[in-house]
């Protein structure tokens, strides 16, 4: 068994990387994405060669001029974007400057001569909001009181910068505007100073196609066929001098090629990642000069594209990639507080992924139900996985049928319950016993599914068909027919989930009853007294329940296939139902375990829901984990989940995930929300005007975390 790579070291993170990708399959215009911007809503931009696009993390919307919007821009092949203090998202292209107000949807449109040339490579907005231009003819700046533009040339800056064919600009923590051109060099104005600066020749070319500051303050230049330049003493104009870093041919760990694109900074991993015409470049910087190259042909590490133009990280660090030809990338290299651990049983002929059961002994040791393969235990000291065939105490047993369930009796015997094996107890040191229908009374059947010892020492054993006990002085009882209080009988039930609560009395969730509630003294039968709470009676909306739960307040929770959560009302006498209340989606809550911190976490058919439910449940919170966040799979299975010193484990189809709760509590930040639009009847309204805020029913109002 191996943990996967959510929680490798940096080194394997940057080595292992897993590419999201948005094509023309999901709306894209074209797969050819020059540039990938975030505003200051939080929605991303892209710029394609046919149109650009807002994505909202749900859906894509295409700006281009086609016949139903003839002349909507000055050319659909767009170049780069930048967004203003005032709403203002600025568009450039082939042919021209475009501004969007993001308020209105309104375009306007701006060429030569009002700019120095049509063909707008790069923009930016300041921090003091200013709006710069740079041409393939030279830089200008938006005057927005003129709504006119203020051209940058020999003539303005003493002769210092030329009318050169700008590609870069960049703005970097002390204020000072940087600029790139295609082979006139690198300039920096400093704002203080209100003065350019030429820097020396930085490459034969003298190209500067893309500028990038990192965390530490240092400058990277990345060149047209020339590679990467680090800029040593940058603000020292008698001192500076570049680091250069190149492609070498037959040497894969040098700069993948010598045309850079883009450059930005992972700051999970510390790395800096750089887009060439090959693929994509990823440098540590405490090893500066080696990099791991992603490419989609003849590499260890595989990206779906090559070319790389457009690297940004957003505002959750995840980073962003805009290829030729591949579409958009979208990955995250933080290291999720989610371990993931998949099976490898291949030497034991084992061909499952599937952990069915979990359980955590006395010893710390773990068991794992494996699929329909039976079991194996984890060793907490080695961390070896032991197939049971390799377990001594087993050496009896030529086969274990599916793991329903696991318990450790006060005794130190680990019980398995089966399907169609009956019940496995294991021992240090001593064979593993079997007990059957044919050899043990209260077995039901040999398809067992349920197990609960209780305060007194009793053992419950839940079966297909019906319950039994093994009692503590060595006897037993076997339920028959259960006669309900308020009417109604269960001769044949299938038992999922056993608890006992603070009164001592038990909670049977069952498949085919819903919850069953027995009260009473089991040594004294003639005491025992039967509720039913099921879809049947109205005080249940289901009558598949698969697990429950007494939490530390003393408050019951059943879990439910396709009927959510429910929460026990003692005063009412009835399950209530609360994925409405807590905004829950999923309907198949499959497990439930309860963190130090008095958290609920469920494995459910939607992702691991975390719950915290304070004695006013108006204060409830709840947050929804899913593969995203490094989980095995969205899908957990049902009671397969576990807790050892505070530690979780939650089992499923592809392997298991365990984790620290207390590690998440620092990650549970609010997102912000916006609203795109909204449904009035059969209207869709797209941009909100408060002069139409009344007489419409809204009828659909969606949001999306941005």
């Amino acid at each position: 068994m191996y943990p996967a790579l959510g929680h490798a070291a940096d080194g394997d993170v940057i080595s292992r990387l897993k590419f999201k990708q948005i094509s023309t399959l999901d709306g894209l215009p074209t797969d050819e994405v020059q540039k990938i911007y975030q505003d200051k809503e939080g929605f991303l931009w892209f710029a394609t060669r046919y149109g650009f696009c807002k994505y909202d993390g749900y859906q894509i919307t295409v700006y281009k001029s086609s016949l139903n919007t003839p002349g909507l821009l000055t050319s659909n092949n767009i170049y780069c974007f930048a967004d203003d203090n005032d709403g203002f998202l600025w568009i450039g292209t082939q042919e021209g400057l475009n501004t969007l107000n993001k308020k209105t949807g309104e375009i306007r449109q701006y060429t030569a001569p009002a700019i120095p040339n049509n063909a707008v490579s790069c923009l930016l907005v300041t921090r003091e909001n200013e709006v710069w231009i740079g041409t393939d003819s030279g830089l200008c700046r938006y005057v927005a009181e003129k709504d006119s533009f203020v051209m940058y040339d020999g003539k303005s800056t003493d002769g210092i910068f030329p009318a050169a064919s700008i590609k870069s600009l960049f703005e970097d923590s002390d204020g000072d505007l940087w600029v790139g051109t295609w082979s006139s060099g690198l300039f920096r104005y400093s704002r203080k100073e209100d003065k350019f600066y030429a820097y020396p020749k930085i490459n034969e070319r003298n190209s500067a196609h893309v500028i990038y500051q990192d965390s530490n303050r240092k400058m990277w230049v990345g060149g047209w066929d020339c590679g990467l330049f680090l800029l040593n003493h940058p603000k020292d104009m008698a001192n500076v001098f570049y680091t250069h870093y190149s492609h070498r041919i037959g040497d894969d760990a040098s700069l993948s090629d010598n045309i850079v694109y883009d450059i930005v900074e992972d700051v999970h991993t510390h790395t800096l990642w750089i887009g060439t015409r090959v693929g994509l470049s990823i440098m540590k910087q405490e090893n500066p000069g080696t990099f791991i190259n992603y490419k989609s042909l003849h590499s260890a590490y595989h990206i779906p594209c090559d070319e790389i133009n457009s690297l940004l990280r957003d505002r959750f660090n995840n980073i962003w990639l805009g290829s030729i030809g591949g579409g958009v990338l979208m990955i995250d290299t933080k290291q999720s507080p989610f371990t993931f651990y998949s099976l490898n049983l291949a030497e034991d002929d084992v061909p499952t992924t599937a952990v069915r059961a979990l359980f955590a002994d006395a010893d710390k040791d773990l068991w794992l139900g494996t699929g329909s393969y039976g079991l194996a235990r984890k060793d907490y000291e080695t961390g070896v996985l032991s197939f049971f065939s390799h377990i001594p105490e087993f050496s009896d047993i030529p086969s274990v049928p599916t793991v329903n369930y696991i318990i450790q009796r006060k005794n130190g015997e680990v019980w398995f319950a089966t399907y169609d094996g009956g019940i496995l107890i294991y021992e240090k040191g001593e064979k593993v016993k079997v007990l059957t229908e044919s050899d043990t009374p209260y077995l039901y059947s040999d398809c067992v599914s349920a197990l609960c010892e209780d305060s007194k020492g009793n053992c419950w054993v839940g079966c297909r068909g019906g319950m039994g006990i093994s009692l503590a002085d060595g006897g037993h009882y076997r339920f028959g027919t259960l006669s309900f209080a308020g009417g109604g009988l269960a001769d044949w039930y299938h038992v999922k989930d056993i608890v006992e609560d603070a009164d001592g009395s038990f909670w049977i969730a069952t498949a085919n009853y819903g919850i069953i509630h027995i009260m009473g003294d089991v040594q004294h039968p003639e005491t025992l007294k039967y509720s039913n709470y099921s879809y049947n009676n109205g005080q249940l909306a289901t009558n598949s329940v698969l697990c429950l739960h007494v939490d530390k307040s003393g408050r019951l929770w059943a879990g439910t296939e396709g009927g959510g959560l429910y929460l026990y009302d003692y005063k009412e006498n009835v399950f209530t139902e609360k994925n409405q209340e807590y905004q829950l989606s999923a309907d198949m809550i499959g497990s439930i375990e309860e963190d130090r911190q008095g958290c609920l976490w469920m494995g459910t058919n939607m992702g691991l829901v975390q719950l915290f439910v304070p004695m006013d449940e108006d204060l409830a919170t709840v947050r929804v984990y899913t593969t995203a966040d490094g989980l095995q799979d969205n899908f957990f299975i049902s009671q397969s989940s576990c807790s050892r010193e505070g530690e979780l484990f939650f089992g499923g189809n592809k392997g298991y995930n365990s984790f620290f709760p207390a590690s998440l509590e620092k990650d549970n930040e609010a997102v912000p929300y916006l609203i795109t639009d909204i449904k009035s009847s059969t209207v869709l309204l797209r941009y909100w005007n408060r002069r139409s805020e009344n007489g419409f029913l809204l009828s659909c109002l969606r949001l999306h975390g941005s």
